[in-house]
């Protein structure tokens, strides 16, 4: 199999870790190097491209999927990994809520919904330190937009925090046991995190329990030494401007006391010695790196990602026995002039910024590949790019033209066209938010353009998250959302559109009829903070994503949860039975799933809860609990939850505690947020 790995480039890591990131080591007292490497979608060994890794997924993806198990399995893969290249510590997940759709990041975090993120996360978290890898969720805590990051101060209630922000970082930390936490470059409430005794020192070390690392982001986190030592932020990354030589010259003037130095090295000691870093652990050979079973883990997310949204008259899945295809569209093939030995390639079918892998150049399948393998003898395949590539390259008029023109041609000449659109991380990457949701003006013309030719038109959007759709979904036959879904997602989306599996991928995000349907103050556009003293001002408050979309169904084209496939699937006999005891009522609730098609597909089984008598305001539905089952043709399955106590709590900031209020709630078991199959009367006394 492809290793992609040249040992002079592996020697390079081994032999300068400290270029990559991480803290020396202590020889003389048996302190190894501490070596760092991120893990969001592949393992990267710092900026260092030559070094390739196995390119498994995004977290979109993984959202995508609903699969916990799955994540699990690439967690313990990525784990290898960072062992293999000699790293320690994996700074991810990222585990930020999505806010709004323009957010530049959105590819790299899970979800809209903190019940989601938390589910999926913990399992990576717990994978990866069994693996030997210790776990840094970022960025800690509500950071959701990447305009004036270094730069903005988030207003957001109690209530808010709670229940939206904070949930996945304290599962994280509670039942994922992460021994890491990265804090955030923004203000939270008029403090940086880097100096938030609220968050960083009592809710996160004393009411949480956390007694690991708080690692801070990169270079502009940290604005004082003083004050990031007392709330308790153990290493500076990556360039030490406040610790190092600083936090000498503090100490040495009294600003900071010796012993709260002290404090912060026993954290990181005690870290390292759980992990088994203070002895000689045994090495993971460099051949497990981009192995045959990793790559079939990141085919198993190709497969699993992608989210049916259209398919009108059962156009899909496709013959793929005769007949001719047109395959058009700028991300069916790898973009040109993107080179491996500058690590501009990863850009494609990636999303950009510290979270991306420098995968394997010749690795990546690409979709035109994928489907001219997948085609049988009679089957012909044409192409055209149709367009330029989202990647910032500015062709003539008359060269749009012409590409237009030729996929216009092949698509009339065609029997079904299939056209690649959508972003890279040339768009979608840290540092930068997305100016528009919609696609690039000349993919919407070339969509509109052979629509109007051919009606068997399918579009599969290869993005990171939300596009507005509204100029063309109406003339398309069929959507298909296919996430950044790691180096297969070219053969993953074939064997979809060829029916070799049925679509299972379920939305982790709402996707509306337009963004304007999201408040106003879910984006802040405004000016650096410590400039003008604007803040970003979460008014929205716990209504985020389909919470507020709820209010104005108007507004929702495709639903959180929501997915299609190749059957369909009934519910019944629902049942509630309420076990109560003294320490810890539970709600055993259960429904019948049968899969009433014609093939074999997967159901994502969705809980939601909604408080109908609460005293403060509560969402219309709050996903609670969730399912995934794979049933065949004609079978059925009973499927059963537990709800405990906690799924009907809400934070009450007067009391500054979770609680249940006596009254009536309503239990609803559907396959989307929208798509509620029984509802369930419940009185919690």
């Amino acid at each position: 199999p492809l290793s992609g790995i040249d040992p002079d480039d592996v020697g390079e890591v081994w032999s300068l870790p400290m270029r990559i990131f991480g803290i020396e080591g202590d020889e003389k007292h048996g302190i190894p190097p501490l070596v760092m490497g991120h893990a969001i979608t592949g393992v990267r060994s710092g900026r260092i491209s030559r070094v390739k890794s196995t390119y498994f997924c995004t977290p979109i993806a993984i959202g995508c999927t609903w699969d916990p198990d799955l994540y699990s399995r690439v967690g313990e893969a990525m784990a290898v990994e960072m062992r293999a290249l000699g790293q320690d510590l994996n700074l991810g997940p990222t585990m930020n809520i999505i806010r709004h759709p323009l957010g530049g990041r959105n590819w790299e975090s899970f979800s809209e919904d903190p019940l989601l993120t938390r589910r999926l996360a913990v399992p990576f978290i717990r994978a990866m330190q069994e693996g030997g890898v210790i776990c840094c969720p970022k960025h800690f805590a509500a950071n959701n937009q990447e305009h004036q990051r270094f730069d903005i101060n988030n207003i957001l209630d109690e209530q808010t925090l709670r229940e939206i922000y904070l949930p996945a970082f304290e599962a994280a930390v509670r039942e994922g046991e992460a021994l890491a936490i990265m804090a955030a470059y923004n203000r939270v409430n008029g403090q940086y995190m880097c100096e938030n005794m609220r968050l960083l020192r009592e809710l996160l070390r004393e009411e949480w329990g956390f007694d690991g690392i708080v690692v801070s982001d990169f270079a502009k986190a940290m604005q004082s030494t003083a004050g990031s030592v007392r709330a308790g932020v153990t290493i500076e990354m990556d360039a030490p401007c406040h610790y190092g030589e600083p936090l000498v010259a503090a100490c040495r003037e009294g600003r900071v006391e010796e012993s709260e130095i002290d404090l912060l090295l026993k954290d990181k000691l005690r870290v390292m010695q759980r992990m088994g870093m203070m002895n000689d652990r045994p090495s993971v050979p460099r051949t497990h790196v981009h192995s045959r079973a990793h790559r079939a883990i990141a085919g198993e997310v190709a497969r699993r990602a992608p989210v049916l949204l259209k398919n009108r008259d059962s156009l899909l899945p496709l013959s793929s026995r005769s007949g001719c295809i047109g395959v058009i569209g700028p991300n069916s093939t790898r973009f040109s002039g993107l080179r491996p030995e500058d690590g501009s390639y990863a850009l494609y079918l990636q999303g950009g910024g510290s979270g991306r892998c420098f995968y394997v150049y010749d690795a990546i399948r690409e979709p035109l590949v994928s489907l001219q393998e997948a085609a049988g003898p009679e089957l012909t395949i044409r192409h055209a790019p149709g367009c330029p590539p989202p990647n910032g390259e500015t062709f003539p008029a008359a060269m749009v033209e012409d590409l237009r023109r030729n996929a216009v041609t092949i698509a009339a000449e065609s029997d079904t066209a299939v056209l690649f659109c959508g972003l890279s991380g040339f768009v979608e990457t840290e540092g930068i938010d997305r100016s528009s949701c919609k696609l690039p003006p000349e993919q919407e013309a070339l969509i509109l353009e052979v629509a109007a030719v051919q009606p068997r038109t399918v579009v599969c959007l290869i993005c990171g998250g939300y596009i507005d759709v509204s100029a063309w979904i109406d003339e398309v036959a069929a959507l298909l959302f296919c996430p950044y879904a790691g180096e297969m997602i070219g053969d993953g989306i074939a064997d979809i559109l060829f029916g070799r599996v049925s679509p299972r991928g379920r939305l982790p995000f709402s996707w509306p009829t337009s963004a304007d349907a999201y408040p106003p103050s879910t984006y802040f556009s405004g000016e650096a903070h410590s400039e003008t003293g604007e803040s970003n001002r979460y008014d929205e408050g716990i209504f985020v994503g389909y919470r507020h979309l709820a209010r104005h169904p108007e507004s929702i084209l495709y639903p959180f949860g929501f997915g299609l496939g190749y059957t369909t699937f009934s519910y019944s006999d629902a049942r509630c039975t309420m076990i109560t005891n003294e320490s810890d009522p539970v709600c055993m609730l259960s429904v019948v799933v049968n899969n009433t098609g014609d093939a074999e597909g997967t159901e994502v089984v969705q809980v939601y809860i909604h408080d109908v008598e609460s005293s403060r305001p509560r969402p219309a539905r709050e996903l609670r609990e969730f399912r995934v089952v794979s049933l065949q043709p004609g079978e059925s399955r009973r499927v059963q939850f537990e709800l405990r106590r906690d799924m009907f709590a809400g934070f009450n900031p007067a009391r500054n505690a979770w609680e249940v209020e006596p009254g009536h709630f309503e239990i609803m078991i559907g396959a989307s947020e929208r798509d509620i199959r029984a509802v369930l009367p419940l009185a919690w006394t």
